[in-house]
């Protein structure tokens, strides 16, 4: 019986610490029309004077459907504008439909490192628009979350419109194929050998022919010699050093030959950077070593480091639209997904969202912008 009643105590210690630390989440979903954005700021502002929120994330990107404004940056300035504490919101600068809303606000991280949504939290889903109850039933099945919906507005619907917009809650059960699908092709890391180019997205990996006429797809498990000894349910960040990489865990620098997946002994932060700043280590998103330099992107900052004997040394803090010319307005400060390096042209190609830039870094000149156009295929 003792060992019945420790065992109850500590379910209840466990579900008793679960709700002590649940929060409340607003999650305000944009849109490239200013007036419709202006009208969900307003709803959200409505909703924080008679709701206390933990943490606010307003979700919307640069440039989408053509929009001259970046959506997260506008909600946030009016938000702050209006009296909430800077602190408290979080900004998701990828998304350009609704379904990426989903993707990238639930994978999106504090200034900590550690993911805003957790389970057991509560999320309000604001919107002028129905598909915030898409949103919302997606992130309670999926994500653990209890997730309602805020909407207020006079938005008419058509004949045509349904309740679940765009089948985003009953169109796909699958949600690792569900957030393949809405960010194909967003990938982890980019390599060459011969004629076959490697795209990693997650545990997918996707190889193509230059063309892009014969491909091939595949789930990776960690038994799989490129990839053995990665925890790839882990969140990996990809460096280009020419024939590795350097893969970051969030707590250590992994060497692995791109080739072969044969890897050398962990480095530390520290073996690595000596004096960059500690926020680098929960903000950094990929990068690329040409040169004896290291170039290092955030969402919104660009780090660049020089090479001095066995370690890097940060020279400049600054950001991706500020260093390179023709920085697309698209593409915001930063917010590069992936580096990958020609080592015959010595030009760098930088993937985000569907899309692939190329730099010529002696110019500091981006070159080009075009889509990242490649076959679908069920796995």
């Amino acid at each position: 019986m003792k060992k019945i009643a420790i065992s109850i105590l500590l379910s209840i210690i466990s579900l008793t610490t679960v709700f002590c630390h649940s929060k409340t989440i607003m999650l305000v979903l944009g849109s490239a029309d200013p007036k419709v954005l202006d009208e969900r700021i307003q709803i959200a502002l409505r909703l924080y004077k008679i709701q206390s929120f933990d943490d606010i994330i307003v979700s919307g990107g640069c440039a989408a459907h053509g929009s001259s404004i970046c959506e997260a940056s506008r909600m946030y300035d009016q938000m702050t504008a209006s009296g909430i504490p800077a602190e408290k919101i979080h900004k998701e600068e990828n998304a350009k439909t609704t379904v990426q809303n989903y993707i990238f606000s639930r994978m999106l991280k504090n200034a900590s490192g550690e993911k805003i949504m957790q389970p057991g939290d509560t999320v309000f889903v604001v919107s002028n628009h129905w598909h915030a109850i898409s949103v919302a039933a997606r992130l309670q099945k999926y994500d653990g979350v209890v997730a309602r919906f805020f909407i207020e507005g006079s938005q008419q619907p058509k004949e045509s419109d349904k309740l679940d917009y765009v089948n985003i809650f009953n169109g796909e059960i699958d949600n690792d194929k569900f957030i393949a699908k809405g960010t194909w092709l967003t990938p982890d890391a980019v390599w060459s050998v011969k004629d076959s180019i490697y795209y990693l997205m997650g545990n997918l990996l996707y190889v193509s022919n230059p063309e892009n006429t014969s491909y091939t797809v595949e789930k990776l498990s960690s038994d799989r010699e490129l990839v053995k000894g990665l925890d790839l349910e882990q969140d990996l960040h990809f460096i280009d050093d020419g024939k590795q990489w350097l893969i970051w865990d969030g707590a250590k620098f992994l060497p692995m030959d791109k080739i072969s997946g044969k890897q050398r002994a962990p480095l530390a932060w520290h073996e690595l950077l000596r004096n960059a700043p500690e926020s680098w280590k929960h903000s950094m998103k990929t990068g690329f070593i040409q040169d004896g330099t290291l170039y290092l992107f955030s969402d919104s900052k660009l780090l660049i480091a020089k090479k001095k004997g066995k370690y890097f040394d940060v020279e400049t803090e600054t950001s991706a639209d500020q260093y390179f010319k023709n920085w697309p307005f698209g593409w915001g400060k930063g917010n590069v997904n992936a580096a990958s390096m020609d080592q015959e042209t010595n030009e760098i190609q930088l993937y985000r969202n569907m899309e692939v830039l190329t730099l010529d870094l002696k110019q500091r000149t981006v070159k080009q912008v075009k889509p990242l156009r490649l076959k679908w295929v069920n796995y």
